[in-house]
C-alpha cells in the first residue's frame, strides 16, 4: 500500500544558510534604489564588496509562523497547532538598480514551494521585475504578511490570482499621486509547472492607484487612496480548479465552494476565458487605518458534455478597520500598506511594551449556485464572516496575534463521515486562531 507523505519540514537548508551567514562580517543593509518599491523591508544584512566600484550587497530575511487553532463547533477535529507560514528569503544588489530576490516556502504540502523570485531592473520611480512573484491585484493581496492584522486574509483572496512566473512593470508618476503595475504571466497559478490544453495565452493583469493628496500638508487627506484591479486570460481546463476557504479552513483540505472541471454536470469539455475585477479604497489617519474591496471573478463559456454553455460568477467584498492603541501611524506607501514598527519596542526594564493594535473586518462571498452540486454539501451560495484580532507587535519582528473569526454559510458543509456511515455537516464555524510569529 502505497503511503501517505508526512507533512514535516526540512530545516537542512536553514542550517546552510545560518552556516553561510556564520562566515561573514554583517551589518543592517542599507536601502537602494533596487528597493524603494519595497517600502519597511529590513533584515539582516550580508556585506560582500570585491572592490569600491563593484559592492554586492546581501540581505537575509524570512518569515515563520506558528499557530494554535480551536473551533467552537463539536462536529470538528481540527483543534491543533500548525506550522503555518516556513519562509527563508536572500536579497543580493548586484548595483544599486539590479536586484536579485529567491525565497523558498520549506511546508512539505505545499503547491509550489518556489515564492518571490526574480530579477528587478530600475529606471528610477519605475522598474521591470521578471520572475516569479504575485501579479498585481488587490491591496490585500499586495501587502506583505506584515501589513495583515488578521489571521488570514478576506475570502476575496480566493478570488484573485497569486504568484506566477512572467513580467511586470511598476512605478509612480506626478509624484507619487498615481502607482501602477501591469505585466503577462502563465495562466497557471502558483504551480510553475508547464501544462495545458494547447491554449498558451499568457494572462494580463493590471492594477492602478489614485493618492491625489498624496503631497498634501494636511494629515487627514494625505493617506487616502482608490484604485482598480484587472485580469484576463484564455484559460486551460486542466487549470480550472477553483476553491473557496473561510479563515478555520486555510491548510485543511475544506473549503465553502469547489468547482472544478469535473462538474455536477459532469467533465467540462470547452472553456473561454477568466475574468477578473476589482476596485479597492483605502484611507489612513493618525492611529486609524481602513481598507475596503470588492473583487468579481468570472468564468465564460463553461461547457459541460451535452448542455449548452454558461458562464459562471463569484463575488466577495470586505470592509476592515485597523486602530493602534499605543499611538502609532499606519501609512499607505506606493500603494500598499506599510509595515508599523512599535514607538516603543518591548523591553521590559523600562516598562516598555510594544505596540498594541485591534482589528475588525466584515467579509461577504457569494458563489453561483448553478454551477453547486446538489447533495454534495461542498459548496454554499453565501458566506458572511466577521473577524476580530487583537495584534501584539514586541519588536519590528516579533508579533502575537490573537484572532476570533465567525463565519455563516448559507448551506451545510460536510465536515466528518464517521465509521457507522453517519455524517457531520457545519452551517457556521467560529475559529479562535493563536499566533506568534517572526518576520525578519
Amino acid at each position: 500500500m502505497r503511503q501517505r507523505k508526512k507533512n514535516r519540514l526540512s530545516f537542512f537548508p536553514f542550517a546552510v544558510l545560518i552556516l553561510i551567514f556564520s562566515c561573514f562580517w554583517y551589518q543592517p543593509c542599507q536601502g537602494s534604489t533596487g528597493d524603494a518599491q519595497d517600502p519597511g523591508t529590513g533584515g539582516i544584512g550580508l556585506a560582500l564588496q570585491t572592490s569600491s566600484e563593484n559592492a554586492i550587497k546581501l540581505q537575509l530575511g524570512g518569515i515563520f509562523e506558528t499557530d494554535y487553532r480551536y473551533y467552537a463547533e463539536s462536529e470538528r477535529a481540527d483543534n491543533r497547532f500548525l506550522v503555518r507560514r516556513a519562509q527563508m528569503e536572500v536579497s543580493a544588489w548586484i548595483r544599486p538598480w539590479l536586484k536579485l530576490n529567491m525565497e523558498y516556502e520549506f511546508k512539505s504540502d505545499m503547491i509550489d514551494h518556489l515564492m518571490d523570485t526574480y530579477a528587478q531592473i530600475s529606471f528610477g520611480s519605475h522598474y521591470l521585475k521578471v520572475g516569479h512573484f504575485k501579479k498585481p491585484f488587490s491591496l490585500e493581496v499586495e501587502n506583505g504578511v506584515e501589513s495583515i492584522y488578521f489571521a488570514e486574509r478576506s475570502m476575496g483572496k480566493f478570488l484573485s490570482p497569486g504568484r506566477d512566473v512572467g513580467a511586470m512593470f511598476r512605478g509612480s508618476f506626478a509624484d507619487d499621486r498615481i502607482h501602477y503595475a501591469a505585466g503577462l504571466f502563465n495562466a497557471d497559478g502558483e504551480d510553475v509547472e508547464s501544462r495545458g490544453d494547447g491554449n498558451d495565452t499568457p494572462e494580463a493583469a493590471a492594477r492602478i492607484i489614485f493618492a491625489p493628496f498624496a503631497q498634501s500638508t494636511t494629515e487627514r487627506l494625505k493617506y487616502f487612496q482608490f484604485g482598480a484591479s484587472g485580469t484576463y486570460a484564455e484559460i486551460n481546463l486542466d487549470n480550472l480548479d477553483f476553491e473557496v476557504k473561510s479563515t478555520g479552513m486555510i491548510d485543511t483540505s475544506r473549503n465553502i465552494y469547489v468547482l472544478t472541471h469535473d462538474t455536477k454536470f459532469g467533465v467540462l469539455q470547452d472553456a473561454d476565458d477568466r475574468w477578473r475585477m476589482g476596485a479597492e479604497a483605502a484611507w489612513a489617519w493618525k492611529s486609524l487605518a481602513c481598507q475596503a474591496e470588492y473583487i468579481r471573478l468570472t468564468y465564460t463559456s463553461l461547457e459541460p458534455v451535452g448542455r449548452p454553455a454558461q458562464d459562471a460568477d463569484f463575488d466577495s467584498y470586505y470592509l476592515s478597520l485597523l486602530y493602534f492603541l499605543t499611538g502609532e501611524h499606519p501609512v499607505f506607501h506606493k500603494g500598499i500598506m506599510a509595515p508599523v514598527n512599535p514607538e516603543k519596542p518591548f523591553r521590559p526594564s523600562t516598562g516598555d511594551y510594544g505596540a498594541f493594535a485591534v482589528s475588525a473586518r466584515y467579509d461577504h462571498f457569494e458563489g453561483d449556485e448553478d454551477w453547486i452540486t446538489p447533495g454534495a454539501y461542498i459548496s454554499v451560495r453565501e458566506a458572511d464572516s466577521l473577524s476580530l484580532a487583537l495584534n501584539w507587535i514586541l519588536m519590528p519582528m516579533q508579533r502575537v496575534l490573537l484572532d476570533y473569526t465567525y463565519t455563516d454559510l448559507s448551506d451545510p458543509i460536510r465536515v466528518r463521515v464517521h465509521p457507522d456511515g453517519s455524517i457531520d455537516y457545519i452551517d457556521k464555524e467560529n475559529v479562535i486562531t493563536l499566533r506568534y510569529s517572526i518576520d525578519f
